[in-house]
């Protein structure tokens, strides 16, 4: 079990280096449309601290293309790369954190198991740097995958259908 998890903590840190390599070039990915826009939200949320363009695109994409469609591609782009998170904190519990004796992890662990969802979705929806924070606590605390992707879908669809509704009003 701790083979495999330092595997994936290794797996996470590629993706985020190759993210960060990478960075330079997400601005070319705008002139694929849609497709564009999706590797953009990608690649950029899967950069963990790192600053990317995927909020412009969305913003910028609305005023070219259908706002509905813009928001529900960037949105997917961003959960998916998301979960790079997820992975890291997870891999990185089972490698670094002796858990049941730390009273920071209770505390987080009684705070996801009561409200983990909610702060998932409500955190996903405002556009800020310390969403890799939650995401890596939730990997950390064991928090399903599959649940966190559908919290962070909710919250960033609703985020990017507004941000690209905003950017057909503005640019359109």
């Amino acid at each position: 079990m701790k083979k495999q998890a330092i595997i994936i903590f290794i797996f996470s840190i590629v993706m985020i280096a190759l993210a960060f390599h990478f960075q330079q070039q997400l601005v070319h990915f705008r002139s694929l449309g849609l497709f564009g826009i999706f590797l953009v939200n990608l690649l950029g949320s899967a950069m963990i601290f790192l600053p990317a363009p995927g909020i412009a695109t969305v913003v910028a994409g609305g005023g070219l293309y259908s706002p509905f469609w813009v928001g529900i591609v960037a949105a997917v782009g961003s959960s998916i790369g998301e979960l790079t998170g997820v992975l890291l904190g997870r891999s990185g519990k089972q490698v670094f954190l002796n858990q049941e004796a730390h009273p920071l992890y209770t505390a987080t662990r009684k705070l996801f198991d009561r409200h983990g969802g909610l702060l998932i979705l409500v955190v996903s929806f405002i556009p800020n740097p310390f969403f890799d924070v939650i995401g890596i606590m939730a990997g950390a605390m064991s928090y399903s995958p599959v649940r966190f992707f559908c919290y962070v879908l909710v919250g960033r669809i609703a985020r990017d259908l507004l941000l690209a509704y905003f950017g057909h009003r503005m640019f359109g």
